[in-house]
């Protein structure tokens, strides 16, 4: 995915920048801290079965300072929007990115 995006970014770099612009808007339109935002974003990820956006936010969570079990409940928490399937695939592959 990096390299599409990548192309994206190129190819179409004032709708990148408006994404980019909408997107840091919304991250600072209220209280909420980095870690909490990106957690939100892996639930949201899930319920949504967007695995490319699952793994950007596990990245970027980590970075924030998520610890595994944070990221986990996370996703639990979405067996009831999404279903236990659903999350069970979203478990298998944040193991596969939270590896020691």
């Amino acid at each position: 995915m990096p390299a599409t995006l990548d192309t994206f970014k190129k190819d179409y770099a004032k709708a990148w920048a408006a994404y980019e612009q909408l997107r840091d808007a919304c991250d600072q339109a209220g209280p909420l801290d980095g870690k909490t935002r990106e957690l939100i974003k892996i639930g949201i990820s899930v319920a949504l079965e967007h695995g490319g956006g699952l793994v950007a936010h596990i990245s970027q969570a980590k970075k924030a300072g998520a610890q595994p079990p944070e990221i986990y409940q996370a996703i639990l928490l979405a067996t009831g929007l999404a279903g236990f399937p659903v999350v069970l695939g979203a478990m298998a592959t944040a193991k596969k990115y939270l590896k020691p």
